[in-house]
């Protein structure tokens, strides 16, 4: 082969689509579509799982949590004291930590208290990272309680990109902090995922970073944290010594906290320790759901191969004539194979191309419909990687989809097919027999992408109709953050009053009342607890979920009261301390008793609380999670200063926001409210992960069945033109035009029935993938599994009728003439 010859081939396949703009329009319109859908979702998949994460020797990091035997929790949140023992392994480098949660918090302004976003980290962290500011410094131990790094955005958006911001003094909960550094752009820390199930999912991100300061006290502002063994709440990232595998740095973690367990039972007896890799911790959630879309749109590619392959076959047939005479001219079968391979790399190349430019401009089209706790997702753009996926993808589609009618059209009977031509047939048996595969194969394809999308729709409408434990219709919740000068119970017990009566003055608004826990909406907060007549060994506590109720909170949501009673007004600071649980928390701690006067406390050394009601179960963490061992304490007796506010409305929730934040500010104009939505929001974001694969694999699933479609339509529209003759002989020694109808249709949806039997056998294969993304519904659920193949066969004998049509109005006369 000579480029000069090859040069030729070229401009002959330029020429012959040149002349044929229809059939080169089609062609490269359903390659753009198929190797487009694969470029975009390869640059999510590049963006988020692919590229390295943007920190120093990232394979290296790791992150260590604590296991809990007793809950049942392989990834659990950290002790300070057991990061300080942690701290000393020998299989790190380093080890630094961070505040388990996103702290919202109040920055004062002229204007106001304004809301943002921080978390407190060791003052070695963004050296373990190995990412410096891009202006400014890193923290040193001299910096706790005076100095705070921002983040790029906080830089731009919130000061204005001052070039002077270094040294400037932010006011956040009261308390005086000096810009010291400012982050790159990309530099993200920590990711939405990194905290695993039960951690921050919100999608937003850190503003502003404070030294993390242990102390030998409780807790007493953000970036303090006390020294305990027994309350968990650090993430723990390490720097793998070189060498050191993360397998190996979890035995030896392993081993440390059994020393651990044996030396301070009282709270180390079930807790172990686990390593895992933090590219994994931060993107692990979405690799089931990024490969099961890779895969769907892999079969849409697939689809489009095989619609333009029997496209190019039927063209192929058509061109018999040609290749025989250029075979008996002295073609060799090489050369025209090569002719039939350039032909289909220039309609592939040209799909690519248009693909590229689709992508690059609607990714972030794509990317709004990504749900917004997608870790990375600022990372996501086309870049070479992609352009060079995009490139081999179509170079291998190209030479996938040309080596078949190549094959067929680049060994003619030169005899054979000059005698054929000239009566106009199109193709021969095996010709027909391979379309006909083609078709089988196309619509098994279409089976298995419609067939998952039908089973993801299934389970997406059984979590939808979860009964999430509340009302969402007519609420509206927000977060308010209360500056510092409120810094005594009584303050805040006096703000609280003040506020709930302004809300419930508004029109509309028929109960108000707040949480410290948003179900659907925020993090979740666990504690041991002690059962009085049930004695445990202290290590063998349960643990239950914590939340704090305010106001007529169970009212608002609409949260069932199923025995006892509410908090009430008479529950003050100086009343016996109550609680009031949820019926999960009284079937696992006092399945045969009745809870109401029953006691519990928080540790050996806290007061007996009085539970007083039992209340139905809510979900807090996700629909589809079951509902945890849940108590709520009374804020009278314990007023929160970050809490979430619900307001139930008689008609839309939406109309009194602006009510209700004016009623905050009227409160107090220092209070941060923000965060303002109504509660269907929150649980319509709660599901946007599965409303993202559902919408893309149904996407996937239509193109499929418009595909099908048409390959039935054009191999059966294929048929009826060879047997042009046939049926005008058929028709001419009296055949009912009905009965061509039928036959027509039989034969086609007959290869249809091929298909779906093939696809149907196909999806057993691909069900356990797709048994991750399902709830509800079993993977082989039956009315998927029937409704599915019905439609397709419905489709597919709809595609028939056109040709069918045809057949019945052939001319006989005209038919053997011609």
């Amino acid at each position: 082969m000579t480029w000069q010859s090859l040069w030729m081939d070229v401009r002959y396949a330029v020429r012959l689509f040149a002349r044929n703009p229809m059939f080169t329009l089609m062609a490269v319109t359903a390659l753009a579509l198929g190797i487009g859908a694969n470029t975009a979702i390869f640059t999510i998949v590049n963006g988020v799982l692919l590229r390295p994460l943007p920190y120093a020797a990232p394979d290296r990091l790791v992150m260590i949590w604590s296991t809990n035997a007793l809950e049942h929790r392989d990834r659990d949140v950290v002790a300070p004291l057991d990061f300080l023992d942690y701290a000393k392994a020998p299989a790190f480098d380093d080890l630094q930590a961070t505040y388990s949660f996103i702290v919202r918090t109040s920055l004062d302004s002229p204007a106001g208290a304004d809301p943002i976003l921080v978390t407190a980290v060791t003052p070695g962290m963004f050296e373990l990272l190995g990412r410096a500011p891009a202006a400014g410094r890193t923290f040193t131990a001299a910096d706790a309680h005076t100095a705070v790094i921002v983040s790029h955005g906080f830089w731009e958006q919130r000061l204005g990109a001052d070039p002077a911001a270094l040294g400037r003094v932010l006011t956040i909960q009261n308390q005086p902090r000096t810009i010291i550094g400012i982050m790159p752009r990309d530099f993200v820390f920590p990711y939405k995922t990194m905290l695993g199930p039960s951690g921050f999912t919100r999608s937003t991100e850190v503003e502003a970073w404070l030294p993390l300061e242990f102390v030998n006290t409780d807790t007493r502002a953000t970036g303090e944290a006390s020294l305990t063994r027994g309350t968990r709440f650090l993430s723990v990232v390490g720097r793998l010594r070189p060498g050191v595998t993360a397998r190996q740095a979890d035995g030896e973690m392993q081993g440390i906290a059994r020393q651990l367990a044996a030396a301070y039972p009282a709270t180390n007896r079930v807790v172990g320790a686990t390593v895992v890799p933090l590219h994994e911790q931060a993107v692990g959630p979405m690799r089931p759901a990024l490969a099961l879309l890779l895969g769907g749109v892999g079969l849409v590619l697939l689809m489009a191969c095989v619609n333009l392959a029997n496209l190019l076959l039927a063209r192929s047939s058509a061109r018999q004539r040609e290749m025989a005479i250029r075979a008996a001219l002295g073609a060799a079968r090489g050369r025209l194979l090569r002719q039939a391979l350039v032909e289909t790399l220039i309609l592939t190349c040209a799909g690519g191309a248009l693909a590229l430019v689709a992508v690059a401009w609607g990714i972030g089209a794509l990317l709004a419909l990504a749900p917004g706790d997608m870790p990375r997702l600022n990372e996501v753009h086309a870049d070479a990687t992609v352009f060079a996926f995009t490139l081999v993808l179509s170079i291998a589609t190209g030479l996938a989809i040309g080596l078949v009618p190549g094959l067929a059209g680049s060994r003619p009977v030169v005899q054979t097919a000059l005698q054929a031509s000239g009566r106009g047939t199109t193709g021969g048996p095996g010709q027909r027999r391979l379309r006909a595969a083609l078709v089988v194969a196309q619509m098994a394809l279409a089976v298995v992408l419609t067939l998952g999308a039908g089973l993801l729709l299934r389970s997406f409408l059984s979590v939808l109709a979860i009964d999430p434990g509340f009302t969402s219709d007519h609420l509206l919740t927000l977060q308010i953050a209360l500056p510092g000068s409120y810094d005594t119970p009584d303050r805040q017990r006096a703000l609280y009053a003040d506020l709930f009566s302004r809300v419930e003055a508004i029109p509309g608004v028929t109960a108000a009342g707040g949480t410290t826990r948003l179900p659907l909406g925020s993090t979740n907060l666990t504690a041991k607890v002690d059962v009085e007549g049930h004695p445990l060994p202290p290590g063998e506590r349960p643990e239950v979920e914590f939340r704090r109720a305010v106001r007529h909170y169970f009212a608002a949501m609409g949260i069932p009261l199923l025995r006892g009673r509410t908090f009430t007004d008479a529950d003050g600071p100086g009343a016996p301390p109550v609680a009031v649980i949820n019926e999960r928390m009284a079937q696992r701690l006092m399945p045969r008793e009745d809870p109401i006067g029953r006691r519990i406390r928080f540790g050996s050394n806290a007061d007996w609380i009085t539970i007083v009601g039992v209340i139905g179960d809510v979900r807090h963490s996700a629909l589809e999670s079951e509902p945890a061992p849940e108590l709520y304490t009374w804020y009278l007796q314990g007023p929160p200063v970050n809490p979430f506010l619900v307001v139930r409305t008689s008609s839309d929730a939406a109309s009194v926001a602006a009510a209700v934040r004016a009623a905050v500010q009227g409160a107090d104009r220092n209070i941060a409210a923000y965060d303002i939505r109504p509660m269907t929001q929150v649980r319509a974001e709660s599901v946007a992960q599965r409303r993202f694969v559902l919408l893309l694999v149904g996407a996937f699933g239509v193109l499929a069945l418009t595909m099908a479609a048409v390959g039935v339509y054009g191999v059966m529209a294929l048929v009826v033109s060879e047997r042009t003759a046939e049926i005008g002989i058929r028709l001419a020694l009296g055949a009912r035009p009905t009965h061509l109808l039928r036959g027509v249709i039989v034969e086609g949806v007959g290869l249809a029935a091929m298909g779906v039997v093939a696809g149907v056998a196909a999806t057993s294969a691909v069900i356990p993938v797709l048994a991750t993304e399902l709830y509800g519904i079993r993977p082989f659920d039956p009315l998927t599994l029937a409704g599915v193949p019905l439609l397709l066969l419905t489709i597919a004998a709809l595609a028939c009728a056109v040709p069918a049509r045809r057949a019945m109005t052939i001319d006989p006369v005209s038919a053997l003439r011609g």
